[in-house]
């Protein structure tokens, strides 16, 4: 009879919380960590062209090698696509698209209230969102946009609300994802704080009712080609 591997067997004895741990820095803590650094700082920001093609390649690279590991990692634990919820389906494809459409509308309302309520200059917040290079390869974009949707919405909404939400609750598990999404995305400045926020509570309940991640991951991929094709302040990697 063949012995189990001592490795996998000392990871199955884990507990739930140091999983959840090993997850979350492994997929958002360095991109957490840069975020917070360029708080305040003048290149990032107000850079015209944040998202160049050598940028795109990197952050493919990055988020190919954390799924290995946590793909690795969480099978060995017991996860599956089941468990997370996802499968894709024509009905997931139409919720994604509503989801967008959706998306885009609150959007224009959070940031049209924001406008007339909050003293930030708006205008310059928006001046200063980070802009996509002109000379984008399209078939980059493409491919950063499918990886990046798959991988945010597989980690920051598919595992970090099953997880907790059994737990800790549906609103616990929502209010941590968004977060977490907020965190990461503080290099948009203000524009992106409060897009953010609005998009990951929509995207965390949603998945959260109907336990569906494809119409998450397919309008975040939209969302990203969009951005990354027009400059649009939609969401971005």
């Amino acid at each position: 009879m063949k012995e189990d591997n001592p490795l996998h067997e000392l990871i199955r004895r884990l507990p739930p919380g140091v999983e959840f741990l090993i997850v979350i820095m492994w997929a958002f803590g360095l991109p957490i960590f840069s975020s917070i650094l360029s708080i305040g700082g003048s290149d990032a920001s107000s850079s015209k062209e944040y998202y160049n093609n050598t940028g795109l390649m990197a952050v493919l690279i990055m988020e190919l090698a954390q799924s290995l590991f946590l793909i690795w990692f969480l099978r060995i634990r017991g996860w599956t696509l089941e468990k997370l919820g996802l499968s894709i389906t024509w009905r997931g494809t139409l919720l994604g698209v509503a989801l967008l459409i959706g998306t885009y509308g609150v959007l224009m309302v959070v940031q049209t209230i924001a406008a007339k309520a909050l003293p930030a200059d708006m205008a310059a917040a928006v001046a200063s969102y980070p802009k996509p290079a002109k000379d984008l390869s399209m078939s980059l974009v493409f491919l950063v946009s499918t990886v990046n949707g798959i991988f945010e919405e597989v980690f920051v909404a598919g595992y970090i609300i099953t997880a907790l939400a059994p737990v800790r609750g549906i609103w616990a598990g929502i209010n941590v994802s968004t977060g977490l999404r907020l965190l990461y995305h503080l290099y948009q400045g203000p524009v992106g704080i409060i897009s953010v926020v609005p998009l990951g509570l929509m995207f965390g309940y949603l998945y959260a009712r109907t336990r569906m991640l494809w119409p998450l991951i397919f309008a975040h991929i939209l969302l990203d080609i969009i951005g990354l094709t027009f400059g649009a302040s939609g969401d971005a990697p």
